[in-house]
């Protein structure tokens, strides 16, 4: 663990204590598995860069210390998956 500005290390927590996350990860995941899937859909080929675009707006949130990081990285696994799932439908029925 990483001292706080004074000097002091955070207090570690006890093994078996829930962990906080951001109320906004569930909902980030199942948008971005309609957002993904929405975008292989409709853009196919343009759907990557609407996943590349969640990818760098994620990154952009983490890197500004946002308190909503698990949010973004849901939202960024669920693009993924969602595009992902559209473009191997695609694949198996042939229609690529």
């Amino acid at each position: 663990m990483s001292p706080d500005p004074r000097g002091r290390r955070a207090p570690e927590p006890e093994p078996g204590a829930p962990v906080e996350v951001s109320p906004l990860t569930v909902p980030g995941l199942l948008g971005g598995i309609v957002l993904g899937f929405l975008a292989g859909y409709f853009f196919l080929g343009w759907g990557a860069f609407v996943l590349l675009l969640v990818v760098l707006g994620a990154l952009g949130a983490v890197l500004r210390g946002s308190e909503h990081r698990e949010a973004a990285f849901a939202l960024v696994l669920g693009t993924a998956l969602g595009y992902g799932g559209v473009i191997l439908l695609a694949l198996f029925r042939g229609a690529l």
